[in-house]
């Protein structure tokens, strides 16, 4: 949950920077994701554990550097539409979406 919107986020990246973690999200509110901190969330709930572990592709990612195996597939092999995700280019996003399968 989004403690400034109050509503839920969808939890995509975590990575660990001078000791605090930072999430990147998707929101109802919002297309493309959002980078949160700690302090901008609460219950956070994991529904599943298979998030790829960026340390072993990255040597500059921390253990707790991880990543959904959809989004991470965009960032390895189609680097132009990882960014379009991020930004939230409609092109991009609705791709990441159809295979998330969260919208047609």
């Amino acid at each position: 949950m989004s403690k400034s919107e109050n509503d839920y986020i969808y939890i995509y990246s975590i990575y660990k920077n001078d000791g605090e973690f930072y999430y990147l999200a998707s929101s109802a509110t919002h297309q493309g994701l959002i980078v949160y901190s700690d302090k901008e969330i609460y219950n956070i709930e994991i529904l599943s554990d298979n998030y790829i572990k960026l340390n072993t592709f990255d040597i500059s990612a921390t253990s707790d550097d991880q990543m959904h195996p959809i989004l991470f597939d965009f960032l390895k092999n189609d680097w132009e539409t990882y960014e379009g995700i991020i930004e939230g280019q409609n092109d991009s996003w609705l791709k990441f979406q159809r295979k998330l399968r969260h919208r047609p």
